[in-house]
């Protein structure tokens, strides 16, 4: 149990760190981002790395159905690490 919370305090630091990230200064994303809108879509995302899309609603802080650049950081940091140490899945409306 201590070791998920490490994880998960580990997750948050990073995701409060990633909040500096832009669409402008991250690559990987601007790649995906194929409407150039600044949000990857669902659809943007099964086209790029369709992997993303098993943290997908994990890493949606405001659930909105889109990806902002540091939603999209914390995706991939997710998918480095084992499914069993990943956020809880919000709850279903």
């Amino acid at each position: 149990m201590n070791s998920r919370i490490a994880v998960l305090g580990a997750m948050l630091l990073v995701s409060t760190a990633a909040l500096a990230i832009d669409a402008e200064n991250f690559p990987a994303f601007k790649a995906v981002d194929k409407d150039h809108n600044g949000l990857l879509s669902r659809e943007e995302i099964q086209v790029a790395i369709p992997e993303v899309l098993a943290v997908f609603s994990r890493a949606d802080a405001n659930a909105d159905g889109q990806s902002t650049p540091a939603e999209y950081e914390m995706a991939l940091r997710m998918l480095s690490l084992p499914p069993s140490s990943w956020l809880p899945a919000p709850p279903s409306s």
